[in-house]
């Protein structure tokens, strides 16, 4: 696989909220195709499980606590990694707040997209490389469907417009896309993930919920070089959910 993908041995990934779901699933799976993994995370000791974890296995790893909006810990972060791992032209930003935390409108949108712009621009102004690439986390019900939580919504369609933002400053920028994830099952959603949603995994072609791996995946795919040639794709890693809907299965069963 890690052929197919054109990755060098030993480059650098930093992958922010390493430390458990999507991100710990990101960053084993990069590790696992010869990528050294720089493991950000808000909890520490999350992030560090992730890179014993990854050097066990005989990967190279840095593990770092990070917020991800913060700005002076990012460019901190940065400088750090680069110091332990070299030069690092690949970023997945997946730290953010979960859908169901209860915010004030303005401050759920802000969080969730300085979760991912901070990073971003703290990267721009400490490492100066050419042909970078970085995969933004959004979400199906930002850009395609609407959530249950206004400040979620909003937030997940801006931060789907930043990375366009970004992809679009090329040449001598960086090549960025996102991915759109439906309801993946992670020890943060899976209290939310119940039996009363069975329904909903009927409606889905492929008949179950996603998992970290199926999201980890079509990210390291985009960051790849493999994908060198793919910028400004907001890809929807939802099991062909859009294609159906609980009023499309009812009208078939009738």
């Amino acid at each position: 696989m890690s052929d197919f993908l054109g990755f060098e041995a030993g480059e650098p990934l930093v992958v922010t909220g390493a430390g458990s779901g999507i991100g710990r699933a990101l960053a084993l799976r990069a590790a696992a195709v010869g990528l050294s993994v720089a493991a950000w995370d808000l909890d520490g000791d999350a992030a560090r499980a992730c890179a014993e974890e990854i050097e066990a296995a005989g990967g190279r790893a840095l593990a770092l606590a990070v917020d991800a909006a913060d700005r002076g810990g990012c460019a901190e972060a940065w400088r750090r990694t680069v110091a332990a791992l070299g030069p690092v032209r690949l970023l997945a930003a997946v730290a953010g707040p979960p859908s169901f935390l209860r915010r004030e409108f303005s401050d759920g949108v802000t969080l969730a997209i300085d979760c991912m712009r901070v990073p971003t621009e703290s990267w721009l102004e400490v490492v100066d490389l050419p042909e970078r690439a970085v995969v933004y986390f959004s979400s199906v019900q930002g850009p395609r469907y609407g959530a249950g939580v206004p400040w979620y919504t909003v937030a997940k369609s801006a931060i789907d417009g930043y990375m366009r933002a970004q992809a679009a400053l090329r040449p001598g920028g960086i090549r960025a896309n996102a991915v759109l994830p439906d309801w993946t099952l992670t020890p943060r959603t899976e209290p939310h993930v119940s039996a009363a949603d069975g329904e909903r995994w009927e409606a889905n072609p492929m008949g179950r919920v996603g998992r970290a791996e199926d999201q980890a995946n079509a990210a390291l795919f985009l960051l790849s070089p493999a994908a060198g040639y793919v910028n400004g794709v907001s890809l929807e890693v939802d099991g062909g959910a859009r294609l159906r809907s609980l009023a499309w299965m009812r009208m078939r069963e009738g």
